[in-house]
């Protein structure tokens, strides 16, 4: 009953707070933004007109090139003829043209272009302008061997592709790949934030702890390990009811078909397993760098001080991220098996691979095991060292004493 009577407090404290109003409130508004506004600007392409001198002494090619740009729906290009190549270089330098294209005569021989920008950026238009003059030159050789207009056209068809899901049970159903891949990217961010942040709350809220002397108070009551348990439960159900909000307000959202930036949020790909497996993560990934957190908060007296050592915390969360797109790419190879087996990876590597193609439940469950038996260690040691920081306040415990400390019985 005392560890609850701690857990309520820290509950209330955290809640009450009005950052925590506005941080449930603007960190979704500031993450959909970091996806909404990519979007919106490949949508637009990129609104700035981009005017392309081309110098086409043939004469042949100039038309072709804009047919190809409004087939491919690239309104963003202006073709501007010129009489000299020479004036390429010149309208460049004056601000006149982006990017210059001279295509000789026998291009679609010699297969020859020279590309003129003015600066390494600008090589971003040859990505789209070389497909235009692979699509020009294929065309006209076709023409010149005489193959007929409509067998070019069979032949150049595009695939037209219809994605297709399938559960657990083999059911199939038609699905958005980016609207799946663009929530499954929101999910891995809401649990990379809230373990970070809250992990981050856990620290302080230890140190602020310990410069109570109320805290010598409680501990008569009650072992430092109960102490630290009530402290990271307390802040974890403030952080699960912010994630709660968020979660509902992301299952809201895609049953009811909500559009963002030309992307319809997916319902179906939320499954049990997804939202089972998302809620473990979180609950296990939290206890466990809070735990770990609130270890470095009770080796230290100052927030500058704890900095320093949770800066190996703040690159054990960070390193999977760096990892997310090899695991994404190879979701099944022995590297991702392994590395998001590692307790500190798991809420991030592990949850991507269910996210992406879900692996074995044995594997689901080994990760969830190791991280189970890292936190009960962390939350040990932990324990023992938020004790000695409270015995030698004002003080910092040399490495022999934290060494005698973590040896002994709680």
């Amino acid at each position: 009953m005392k560890v609850w009577a701690i857990i309520r407090r820290e509950y209330r404290e955290k809640v009450r707070t009005k950052g925590f109003i506005l941080s449930t409130l603007l960190i979704p508004l500031l993450m959909s933004l970091t996806f909404i506004i990519p979007m919106l600007t490949d949508d637009m392409g990129g609104s700035d007109v981009r005017i392309v001198g081309v110098h086409d002494p043939s004469g042949k090619f100039i038309s072709q090139m804009n047919d190809v740009l409004e087939y491919h729906e690239k309104g963003n290009y202006e073709i501007i003829k010129t009489n000299i190549e020479e004036s390429i270089a010149a309208g460049i330098t004056d601000g006149s043209f982006d990017v210059g294209i001279h295509i000789p005569e026998d291009y679609i021989e010699s297969r020859k272009l020279k590309f003129y920008s003015g600066t390494v950026s600008s090589m971003v238009n040859m990505k789209t302008l070389g497909p235009v003059m692979s699509n020009i030159l294929r065309t006209q050789r076709q023409q010149k061997a005489g193959v007929p207009d409509s067998l070019q056209a069979y032949m150049s068809a595009r695939p037209d592709w219809e994605p297709i899901s399938v559960n657990e049970t083999g059911e199939t159903s038609s699905t958005n790949e980016d609207s799946t891949f663009g929530i499954a990217i929101t999910l891995i961010m809401i649990l990379y934030m809230m373990i970070l942040m809250y992990g981050q709350h856990t620290m302080m809220g230890v140190i602020e702890e310990k410069s109570s002397r109320i805290v010598e108070v409680v501990l008569s009551s009650v072992s430092s390990t109960q102490l630290m348990m009530g402290k990271i439960a307390g802040i974890g159900l403030a952080g699960l009811t912010q994630f709660s909000i968020w979660s509902l307000v992301l299952v809201w959202g895609s049953k009811s078909g909500i559009e963002i930036a030309g992307m319809t949020l997916d319902g179906t790909f939320l499954t049990p397993t997804i939202l089972v497996s998302f809620l473990m993560f979180f609950l296990l990934g939290f206890l466990l760098f809070a735990t770990l957190y609130a270890g470095v908060g009770a080796m230290c007296n100052t927030a500058q001080e704890a900095q320093q050592f949770a800066v190996p915390l703040m690159l054990c969360n960070v390193i999977p991220m760096m990892l997310l797109s090899l695991v994404i790419m190879e979701p099944n190879s022995s590297f991702a098996v392994i590395m998001s087996l590692i307790p500190l990876f798991s809420p991030v590597l592990m949850f991507i691979r269910i996210c992406m193609e879900t692996p074995p439940l044995w594997q689901i469950g080994l990760s969830w095991f190791f991280m189970s038996i890292s936190i009960w260690i962390a939350l040990k040691t932990a324990g023992k060292l938020f004790r000695i920081g409270i015995l030698m306040h004002g003080a910092a415990p040399s490495w022999k004493t934290l060494f005698k400390v973590l040896r002994q019985s709680d």
